[in-house]
């Protein structure tokens, strides 16, 4: 978002920006696998299957309002769990802010996306709540790309990063309808890392157990 119409969720992707050590050492670690070439046939058809199950699950229904959108440019790993697990971490953000749109901090969206009583699950409700306490909302476009992915020494556990451009997002007050686009930021782009665990009772699930931002990023420049 424009840093002048959030400036709570300013002091959440800065002073929350929380380690993933703190969840029980699950950090990814410098050598851990990122996909990449030389996937045989037979792991080509496990990313399908994965995809079937994916397809399968029944998801919660999230619409943005016609002057929001959250756009991501990303390929999809050829590795089943990572595919899963990038397609959820994206949900997740996306749900976050489906809570924004319909002013509803406490949505079943980002809920669903989530490891019950996690820091994610705190971080998406505080950055909810910062924004719809204001009396405000969302509109114009959420940028996302460079998203990487790394699998930790537990396969229920994948990190997914990523950058967020706000440039082109601002908050907007919902009883007037008021743009609030003055004072921009000069930095409006973030890495976000997001924890991902497979989910026990839903096949095919990955939900978010911690997540992290940081402001003005040179890899997100």
């Amino acid at each position: 978002m424009n840093r002048r119409t959030l400036p709570a969720l300013t002091a959440l992707a800065t002073a929350t920006t929380l380690l993933l050590t703190a969840c029980g050492g699950e950090s990814p670690e410098a050598d851990e696998k990122i996909p990449g070439a030389g996937e045989s046939s037979a792991e080509a058809s496990a990313s399908a299957s994965a995809g079937e199950k994916a397809d399968a699950i029944d998801r919660p229904e999230m619409k943005f309002p016609k002057d929001f959108k959250m756009t991501w440019d990303v390929a999809t790993p050829s590795d089943p769990d990572e595919a899963a697990a990038v397609n959820d971490a994206r949900n997740y953000m996306e749900a976050t802010f489906h809570a924004v749109t319909e002013q509803d901090p406490e949505d079943s969206a980002y809920k669903f996306y989530v490891v019950p009583l996690s820091q994610a699950q705190q971080y998406a409700k505080e950055t909810a709540e910062a924004i719809v306490e204001r009396g405000w909302t969302v509109t114009g476009e959420l940028r996302h790309s460079n998203v990487q992915v790394r699998k930790g020494k537990s396969k229920k556990l994948i990190t997914v990063s990523f950058c967020q451009n706000e440039s082109e997002a601002f908050s907007k007050e919902v009883k007037t309808g008021k743009v609030l686009k003055d004072q921009g930021s000069e930095k409006p782009y973030y890495a976000y890392t997001v924890l991902m665990e497979k989910s026990a009772s839903i096949d095919g699930l990955w939900q978010a157990k911690a997540a992290s931002a940081t402001k003005g990023a040179a890899q997100c420049a």
